[in-house]
């Protein structure tokens, strides 16, 4: 019999890292919500992206945490996870369309109740976007969030932007209240976001945790819910589904940033077992 078990998780609220490195504060709220064609006023709301590309090197479901904040490198043996995509065996590595990922005996599961699922990043995000407005046309721009270009006539192609993350805490080091961490560190933070709890990570070449120019990488841990029970002979797959949102922020009357929202994506586990 075939059974379906769905679960929502939340992997990185980036415009933390983008708010830090271009030194405004975070546009954002306990929840954002969609935008209705005004211009939001003082606050933020979320457009769909026109394009977002974004490399993932991995991707693995773990019966434990694969990096507590005791370790300083994630560890995916001691933690029992098993490994749905490695970029070095697969080219869907990215955020187009839908991945369906397959649970097999050939992947020697260990028997358990998978609790975590992490993610691998590239750090190097490029998207655009646009969004009208009463009188107004808004777009992305190649200089970055704040640079939004504004036309009275329909902008077809807005153009793309590329950011890398560097830093929860900022170029102040000042405490950011998203982090449950005591506002976090320069490379992770603890998050709490809508209900969602997460813990994003900075990571050097050799996926040691890091903050700053060094960041190649960032690593995202969420759990799972519900959690997902396997034995050795278990056969399914995971298919994911990415959201790309963007989040133009506002004063009433002028957009002053479309900038990269929340990362979300839907997870459903689909067993096949007869």
């Amino acid at each position: 019999m075939r059974s379906i078990s769905i679960f929502y998780l939340f992997i990185g609220y980036l415009i933390l890292f983008i708010g830090s490195i271009i030194n405004k504060p975070v546009y954002s709220s306990i929840r954002i919500l969609n935008c209705t064609g005004n211009v939001p006023k003082k606050t933020a709301c979320i457009i769909k992206a026109t394009s977002y590309d974004l490399k993932i090197n991995r991707i693995d479901i773990c019966q434990k945490d694969p990096f507590p904040n005791y370790q300083s490198t994630p560890d995916f043996s001691r933690s029992k996870c098993i490994n749905l995509l490695d970029s070095a065996l697969s080219t869907q590595n990215d955020l187009n369309g839908i991945g369906k990922f397959y649970i097999s005996k050939d992947l020697k599961t260990k028997k358990g109740e998978y609790k975590y699922i992490s993610v691998l990043l590239n750090n190097k995000f490029i998207v655009s976007g646009k969004y009208k407005t009463d009188n107004y046309f808004w777009a992305t721009s190649k200089e970055g969030p704040e640079k939004v270009i504004r036309s009275e006539s329909n902008i077809s192609i807005p153009t793309k932007f590329t950011r890398k993350l560097t830093n929860w805490r900022g170029d102040k080091n000042i405490d950011n209240k998203y982090c449950e961490n005591n506002g976090g560190t320069p490379s992770r933070c603890e998050l709490l976001y809508n209900g969602f709890k997460m813990t994003g990570i900075g990571l050097d070449s050799d996926l040691i945790e890091t903050s700053g120019s060094k960041t190649k990488y960032m690593f995202f841990v969420s759990e799972l819910s519900p959690s997902v029970s396997l034995k050795e002979d278990s056969e399914g797959y995971l298919n994911i589904i990415w959201e790309k949102n963007l989040e133009v922020y506002g004063n009433g009357s002028v957009v002053k940033s479309i900038s990269i929202a929340p990362f979300i994506f839907k997870t459903r586990f689909i067993s096949e077992a007869q």
